[in-house]
Order: C-alpha cells, then structure tokens, then sequence
C-alpha cells in the first residue's frame, strides 16, 4: 500500500522535474530493479521497473543509501546532497549516469543530458562518454556467475568493467591488448577496433566561478531556460525573475527545444 508520505514525495518530485522542462523520467536509461534516491527526502526511494518509478520507503530511524542499494543507518547512510543557499552548483543523481541536479540559490532542478551524453560532477554539466566513464546506471543488483555482466570503457581500450554486488569493479587487460565486447576478453587491437578520443581539458566547474547573471528579463516566477541571444554554446537559467548564463562543455551547443547542450549534429533550426 503507498502512504501519504509517499504520494507527497512523488508530488514534489513531479514538480521539481517539470521546472519548463518536461518531464524527466528517472527510470530511463537504467537496469531494471535498480533503487534509485528521492530528492530532498532520504527515507523514500524509488524502485525502477520496465522504465517506471515505484515509490518506496525505508522503515522508520533506516534511511536510503543508493551507492549500497538498501536502507541503512542513519550513521552510515550517504544521501543526496542538499543544494547550497547561494551560488551555481550541481551534483549527480545517483546511478543514473545521465542526470543530475543543477542548484541556484537553493533551489533544485533535476536536468538529463541528450543523446548518450553523461553528467560530469568535475564540470558540473554534462559532457562526453570518455570524459566520464560512468556505467553505475548498468549494473544489476544481483550476482548471477552463469550471466556475468561486463561493460567496456569509454575511457581507455584496456579498461573494462564487471559488475559485481550492483557496482562496477575496474579491470584493465594485459598490456598491449584491448577488451572486445564481441567475447567479454581482452583480445589483440586488431580484432578488439576500439577508438576512443582523449583530450586534455580546462574547464572551470560553475560551483567554483561566480555566477554571471543573465542579459535578459526573467520571468517572475518559475524555472526557464533560454537560448543565449549571441553564443550557441551557452544558455540561460532564470528562476523566479533571477537568470545566470551557463556555458556547455566545449564542442556541444545548447538546443533550446530539448532545453539541454548536445552535439551540433543533433540541433536542428
């Protein structure tokens, strides 16, 4: 039976995700049966299931700790971040690999990069695959040893994972071979074709620069974005008659239709 305090907590995660961005469904583009955190709430948790989020909550004095998957005490749960008072910052929402929350003045909005794209907690926006290597959202909370589950890294040829207890253990092969997905091995360059691409970059968090504000008028109530009026690569955040300018990472534009940075290819108009 879902309680009161259930109903309230999807209630305030429906309107947390609808701040002008359409729906964000939390369940996408993770395994089935993997719990997932509720925002500002660390007794209720979410239950993935064929892309649907299942309220959940943990028994009274337990809270929710998504790294173990399982109600803990309250001396070793790890929950969700609060967002800060002041400032722009962002943090992961956890085990999904794709989406995060972007704070302003204390207020949340839970985001989700496009098109294979993956949240960086370094960068505070989302960026490319190989830049942050996250496969959280693809480990099944189950050991099965007669369906081992490994995932190849986005990062380095060398580099895989095995999921193990519900999180990804870092393997590496031998030196001189890549691991090919097509037999889960370590096998010879030739036969594994592995190209990744890997640059040395600099790019300031916005948690640690000041915030710019905004070179337009916001709307008085409610959380907007906007194309920026010269740049294709930035945007604007406005909430509650307050706007920042945010920056994408470098090589994506922001697409004002999906509300999110992605690859030039995919913007259209």
């Amino acid at each position: 039976m879902i309680t009161t305090s259930q109903v309230l907590t999807v209630l305030s995660l429906a309107l947390l995700i609808d701040g002008g961005l359409g729906e964000v469904n939390i369940c996408s583009n993770v395994v089935d049966n993997l719990f997932l955190p509720a925002i500002g709430n660390c007794s209720n948790y979410y239950l993935c299931v064929a892309g649907k989020a299942v309220p959940r909550s943990c028994s009274e004095n337990y809270y929710f700790d998504a790294r173990d998957q399982q109600c803990v005490d309250v001396s070793e749960v790890r929950c969700l971040p609060n967002c800060p008072a002041q400032g722009v910052s962002s943090f992961c929402y956890d085990r999904t690999c794709t989406k995060y929350v972007l704070c302003f003045s204390g207020e949340p909005v839970l985001r989700e990069c496009a098109d294979g794209l993956q949240y960086n907690a370094e960068t505070d926006r989302c960026d490319f695959p190989q830049y942050v290597d996250c496969v959280d959202n693809l480990c099944v909370r189950q050991n099965n040893p007669d369906s081992i589950v490994y995932i190849a890294s986005k990062s380095q040829c060398d580099k895989y994972y095995i999921c193990v207890d519900g999180l990804p253990a870092n393997q590496s092969c031998a030196s001189g071979l890549q691991f090919n997905p097509a037999c889960n091995c370590c096998d010879f360059p030739s036969r594994a074709n592995c190209t990744v691409e890997s640059l040395q970059r600099n790019i300031q968090p916005f948690a640690r620069v000041p915030p710019r504000v905004a070179d337009i008028s916001c709307p008085a109530e409610g959380a907007h974005f906007f194309a920026h009026k010269t740049r294709k690569e930035a945007y604007y955040y406005c909430l509650n008659g307050r706007g920042v300018t945010l920056d994408c990472t470098p090589g994506l534009v922001y697409d004002a239709k999906l509300e999110e940075c992605r690859e030039p290819q995919f913007v259209k108009g």
